[in-house]
């Protein structure tokens, strides 16, 4: 049977677009955190590959992505395709993303960065658990170790944790082991009010896919007894 495309981009690819997205709108925007897969990137001896390039400023607009995307459609086997804006409702909050779809060898891809987190929360929600990180020859703002676990456990239903983030996340995990505190991980859910919002999506996971996220019962105590 033949194999379904790998449509991600190889992480030597989105990283030439990492040094020159990040610099750009930092220095415009200021406050500016990675998000999303480069979030265990970061902290992995090999960056995983990647469809998007995900980050988190609530001062990035229109201008400083239009901006943007004229300096990536400058690199070498880059091809810029669209910007866009779109806003997504929790209740009363509203989360806003900017995105610049890409072709990066003919392969899509693309730069997006979110004005909020988790059910439209503010980026101050995050702010305790960043810290400065040097990789790839840049010094960028990204979750902590505890915090990137927590929230890639906090997919919104009703798709949960896939097999495929699961799989990630416990790569990640697996690797850092010694520097992770799983007490320090349920500290962060706890402060965030989303205990339950993540014990359903692990619970859901091991129904679908009989598969578990490593140290799931230290970061949700008494979790075993759920999951028959």
């Amino acid at each position: 049977m033949k194999r379904p495309k790998d449509i991600r981009v190889a992480p030597i690819e989105w990283v030439e677009i990492l040094k020159v997205a990040y610099p750009f709108l930092h220095e415009k925007a200021g406050d500016l955190v990675i998000f999303g897969s480069q979030a265990l990137s970061i902290h992995m001896k090999n960056p995983l590959r990647s469809k998007d390039l995900d980050m988190l400023s609530a001062q990035v607009g229109p201008l400083q992505m239009e901006q943007l995307s004229t300096k990536l459609s400058d690199l070498t086997n880059v091809e810029l395709r669209s910007i866009s804006v779109q806003s997504r409702m929790f209740g009363p909050r509203k989360m806003t993303t900017y995105a610049i779809e890409l072709r990066i060898k003919e392969r899509p891809f693309f730069v997006e960065v979110f004005d909020r987190i988790l059910d439209g929360r503010a980026p101050s929600t995050l702010q305790p658990y960043v810290e400065p990180v040097k990789r790839w020859k840049l010094e960028v703002w990204a979750p902590d170790r505890e915090a990137t676990v927590a929230l890639r456990m906090a997919f919104r239903q009703p798709e949960g944790i896939s097999r495929f983030n699961a799989t990630r996340l416990n790569a990640f995990i697996d690797e850092n082991r010694r520097s992770i505190r799983f007490k320090r991980v349920r500290s962060i859910l706890k402060n965030w009010n989303i205990e339950d919002w993540v014990e359903k999506n692990l619970i859901d996971l091991y129904r679908r896919n009989r598969l578990r996220i490593i140290g799931d019962s230290k970061i949700i105590p008494g979790i075993e007894r759920k999951l028959g």
